[in-house]
């Protein structure tokens, strides 16, 4: 056979083996993102009315969030950045907390999330442009005061990539991921095996530039090291689902930086062990679509807050 030939052939089969990974990838892609991620029927979730709370919903373009106070304020506000779900719905127990203490708490829901409007969330840095959204939104509506950013997992990326692009007065990240494409590849793993999830990582980082623009890949480790944002940095050390060599906490470093490790810890450490625990049980009956398991499910105690982990939280923004 011909060197040309031979040559065409190579050519041929490489850009069919290269099409072939860019597919999977995008279909990986799409599971995680090209959906919308409403409220789970089986499931209960807190309102403000359980807690006591005021809550002023309100539009934010295509976004819906709402301002919660419990009796008092005390002038300063946090924005709590919600993770991967049906939006801030699933945090109701943490943003009751800081009301109590006074402090004014506005949640938005992103893109393809819970009251927001979209037929999905598009990828990771969507989050982003949702909580910079929400900063603008609050430093008009409450001009002078102290804002904080507070979120867990996406939302921990969020917020740590928001505060680069927004000044705010302090962040904490709880279980942050630190880019888009390693987030993929580490969730990806244990359903398509991790040689093939590493070799589809540039793939996802091609898919999120062409989403998003350079920023779509935005590092959120870099933001935290660079933004000059008093920052604390909260992760479990038992962190499955961001694991160490994903986890901010480990690549992040400055003078701006604080960090706790929670040991003993899953990927909500501001819930108790026993918390954990319940929502891991909780996860596997979702798994098997195990109906009858709801219905006797205590779902205070799965959301039950560890007092020592959100008081280290509410230190860290008092000082």
């Amino acid at each position: 056979m011909e060197v040309w030939k031979i040559i065409v052939i190579d050519l041929s089969v490489i850009l069919f083996v290269i099409l072939l990974l860019f597919a999977i990838a995008a279909l990986c892609h799409k599971t995680a993102f090209g959906k919308r991620y409403d409220k789970n029927p089986l499931l209960k979730y807190f309102t403000a009315k359980d807690f006591g709370l005021t809550a002023d919903e309100f539009p934010l373009g295509c976004l819906y969030g709402a301002i919660y106070n419990g009796a008092k304020t005390n002038g300063e506000v946090i924005i709590f950045v919600h993770g991967m779900g049906p939006g801030h719905c699933a945090y109701m127990t943490e943003i009751a907390y800081f009301c109590n203490l006074g402090y004014t708490v506005v949640a938005v829901d992103s893109l393809g999330c819970g009251l927001s409007l979209g037929k999905k969330i598009k990828g990771m840095y969507e989050g982003v442009i949702s909580a910079v959204d929400t900063v603008d939104f609050v430093q008009k509506q409450f001009e002078n005061s102290k804002v904080y950013l507070v979120g867990h997992s996406w939302g921990g990326y969020s917020a740590l990539c928001a505060s680069a692009a927004r000044k705010v007065d302090k962040v904490v990240a709880i279980s942050a991921p630190s880019t888009p494409a390693k987030t993929l590849q580490c969730g990806a793993k244990q359903f398509i095996g991790g040689l093939l999830a590493a070799i589809l990582s540039p793939f996802w980082w091609l898919i999120n530039l062409t989403v998003f623009g350079k920023k779509g890949n935005a590092n959120a480790a870099k933001c935290a090291s660079n933004n000059n944002t008093p920052t604390l940095l909260i992760h479990g050390d038992s962190d499955k689902i961001v694991g160490k060599n994903n986890a901010v906490i480990n690549k992040a470093d400055g003078k701006n930086i604080q960090k706790l490790i929670v040991k003993g810890k899953a990927h909500n450490p501001y819930n108790t062990v026993a918390a954990e625990q319940k929502l891991a049980e909780l996860s596997a009956a979702l798994r098997r679509a195990d109906k009858d398991y709801f219905s006797n499910f205590d779902f205070t105690a799965a959301t039950e807050e560890d007092a020592a982990v959100m008081s280290e939280i509410v230190n860290f923004l008092q000082k």
